[in-house]
């Protein structure tokens, strides 16, 4: 059997989707030993688009080069891939980037992929599976890739072609550390600490009526939408008006100010443990949350930088 790299990449409709039918795809032709993680790409060339989610699989199969290239143009037809624009969007794309076997040049098949050295969403992922694959120019994958500059490739997630509870872990450790908090704030809060503490108490108090306020205001914002879990709803829009136009995750925010606010009225020191777990938790959680979100909406990325707090309005 012969092993093929073969990258994948889409900016067109449902990415992720079109990414894991085209790895279904591949399975059918051979056996898949190896998948990278998946990246988000700005487009290079062409028209103004959308940016790309890329991968690459490592494929072994009896196919030959040309017969492979046909399998893979047809895998891409079944996922309406039009090729009406030159480097144009496209829902589904698939390349041979690389191979174990002889090298090929002709009309149809090149291999290694011309353009493999230059393009840093193909040798990333690559290097993930087969950094030592000969790329041209007497090159391995992880030396070509050493030789390019930065070209706008960010990791978003590691496992893709299957969902993971992930997001059900971090939601039950963030309900674990809410419920822990609270019952610090019981157990060891005074009672008299406004008395004792006028300023810090009314600031604790200022805190969590702010934070009942944010996160109430997401929780309006969001409707049917609103779920504990990072990852997204199907069919979830992407919300980025309102409370959303000046922080990417108000309920997040919320929270913790709301818990901040508790312990400092409480005066508890067992709750402020709690809250500074928490946060390192909520820190965790929003990022891997970005991640997915920036996987199912490719406006996503612009949103972050149109809106660079991630909890605080104007702070964090």
């Amino acid at each position: 059997m012969t092993r093929y790299a073969i990258g994948l990449g889409s900016n067109l409709g449902d990415r992720l989707e079109n990414l894991r039918e085209g790895e279904a795809g591949l399975e059918r032709l051979g056996r898949v030993v190896a998948t990278s993680a998946l990246y988000e790409t700005e487009p290079l060339g062409g028209p103004e688009q959308d940016p790309f989610l890329n991968a690459v699989v490592l494929l072994e199969t009896d196919l030959e080069p040309r017969a492979l290239m046909e399998e893979c143009l047809r895998i891409e037809a079944e996922r309406g891939r039009e090729r009406t624009i030159e480097w144009g969007p496209r829902t589904l794309d698939l390349d041979i980037v690389a191979t174990d076997g002889p090298a090929v040049d002709d009309e149809r098949v090149v291999i290694p992929h011309p353009l493999a050295t230059e393009r840093e969403f193909v040798l990333r992922p690559l290097c993930d599976v087969w950094p030592e694959a000969s790329v041209g120019d007497g090159l391995t994958a992880s030396e070509a890739l050493r030789r390019l500059r930065p070209q706008g490739v960010d990791l978003l997630i590691r496992h893709w072609v299957t969902d993971r509870p992930v997001g059900t872990w971090l939601a039950a450790a963030q309900l674990a550390l809410i419920l822990l908090t609270l019952v610090g704030a019981m157990t060891d809060g005074n009672l008299e600490n406004y008395e004792l503490h006028p300023i810090l108490s009314s600031l604790g108090l200022i805190l969590a009526v702010l934070g009942a306020v944010m996160g109430g205001s997401a929780s309006v914002s969001a409707g049917r939408d609103l779920t504990v879990l990072p990852d997204p709803k199907d069919g979830a829009e992407l919300r980025d008006e309102g409370i959303y136009g000046l922080v990417r995750h108000p309920m997040y925010g919320g929270l913790l100010l709301l818990i901040l606010g508790v312990a400092l009225v409480a005066g508890s020191m067992y709750a402020m443990v709690g809250w500074l777990a928490l946060t390192a938790l909520l820190l965790v959680k929003s990022d891997y949350e970005e991640r997915l979100l920036r996987v199912r909406y490719p406006a996503y990325a612009s949103y972050r930088r149109r809106v660079p707090r991630r909890l605080i309005p104007g702070i964090f």
